[in-house]
């Protein structure tokens, strides 16, 4: 029997990652060649890494061109100009040689603006081919409902952030800049058309994509792959009483601010931990009090470690966040999870079951509190995160469906 050869296009691959995705992008790889499949990458390249090479059964080919940087205004001017151009060069040229299958197109930035005559899916983690801004977070008040340019134009004068990044009020306010963002989102929407099959990370997704034409026939939801291992480096924590962490970028739109705001209100020995870096830091730890602690960022192999040691795990972003990797690691080493309620957090927490979905400062304060009192409640969430990593993200249930898309 012939076996199935696959082509998986991402910007940014392993070691070069600025988020998930490009995690994700890895996990999926190698789980597929594991099954048999003949799995190619093409990715970008960069300085000091080989352009071909093979590690864990995937081939792995570096030969596009892009921008260093994905969160800097300049390189994605860079990523503009560049990575378009050689994806339609490379592509064609390495599908020729290889005579792919399928061509699966990981993380929105790598969905291409020219059409493929060949069987392509596309992996839909973002909004980047919904909202000019890329995080669908109208005014930074709530989540939108839908674009046009004139409420585009009311929301980034009123917002911080394109993305993750954060705007100088010179772009903010500056016409052309207005002009860059809207026209280039509607290019990024018009390159849906050029996909035959989308796999949606969460409903969240799924309903993005309908609400821009995309047949509820032609989606699949597939949640991101997970490759956890349960050893890994010891980190050593050596706080007492109930251990509450925070993992993620410091950035405002992470709700970090609000989570240290409501823990501060909470008296007794519970500790809070923050292992991440951004700009927000500085202001993070000017408003902390004596019980939270900051570790910057760790390198991935503390992980397990650092879930196993921690008793509640807290997701407070203000954005709606597609669903976050945090969800799936957190099911599966069985923590009790706080979580704003909006984006994909629903189907990661199931409120009152595995832990409890809050939408401001004073509920999250609440139900810290009552996860901190009370030990059996938190053992109870504890085997339901479990239950619902094995029933819903497991890697078994996973691949059963990508075996169903890809048809291996």
């Amino acid at each position: 029997m012939k076996k199935l050869k696959v082509l998986l296009v991402s910007e940014y691959f392993p070691p070069k990652t600025f988020g998930g995705g490009e995690i994700s992008a890895y996990h999926l790889a190698k789980s597929l060649a594991e099954e048999g499949v003949s799995v190619f990458v093409l990715t970008s390249y960069f300085k000091g890494l080989k352009r071909f090479g093979e590690k864990d059964g995937i081939k792995i080919l570096r030969t596009l061109k892009t921008g260093n940087n994905p969160n800097s205004i300049t390189e994605n001017l860079k990523r503009k100009l560049y990575f378009q151009k050689s994806l339609k060069k490379d592509i064609f040229k390495i599908d020729n040689k290889e005579n792919f299958d399928v061509i699966h197109f990981l993380n929105t930035t790598s969905i291409p603006s020219f059409k493929i005559k060949k069987k392509t899916i596309a992996t839909i983690n973002g909004y980047t081919n919904f909202c000019p801004k890329r995080n669908l977070f109208y005014k930074e008040r709530e989540v939108c409902s839908g674009c046009n340019f004139p409420k585009f134009l009311g929301c980034i004068v009123n917002s911080e952030n394109v993305g993750k990044i954060k705007i100088s009020s010179y772009l903010r306010f500056n016409p052309l800049f207005w002009l860059l963002l809207y026209f280039n989102y509607l290019k990024k929407n018009k390159t849906l058309k050029h996909i035959d099959k989308f796999i949606s990370i969460s409903d969240f997704i799924t309903k993005q994509l309908e609400k821009n034409g995309v047949k509820r026939k032609n989606i699949e939801k597939i949640y991101n792959i997970q490759n956890i291992k349960e050893s890994g480096e010891k980190f050593d924590i050596k706080e007492k009483g109930v251990i509450v962490t925070y993992i993620g970028a410091l950035e405002k739109l992470k709700g970090v601010d609000i989570l240290i705001k409501a823990f501060n209100k909470i008296h007794g020995d519970a500790k809070l931990l923050i292992f991440g870096e951004g700009s927000q830091i500085e202001y993070l730890e000017s408003i902390a009090n004596k019980n939270v602690r900051f570790y910057g960022s760790i390198d991935y192999s503390y992980i397990p470690s650092i879930y196993t040691q921690s008793d509640i795990i807290v997701q407070p972003a203000l954005w709606p966040e597609p669903f976050s990797r945090i969800m799936l690691e957190a099911t599966y080493f069985g923590k009790p999870i706080i979580a704003t309620d909006n984006g994909g957090n629903s189907e990661g927490v199931i409120d009152e079951k595995n832990g409890f979905l809050i939408n401001n400062e004073e509920q999250l304060k609440q139900k810290l509190e009552k996860l901190i009192k009370h030990k059996t409640l938190r053992e109870k969430m504890a085997l339901e995160s479990k239950r619902l990593f094995k029933e819903k993200f497991s890697k078994k249930v996973i691949l059963s469906k990508y075996k169903k898309i890809l048809n291996y």
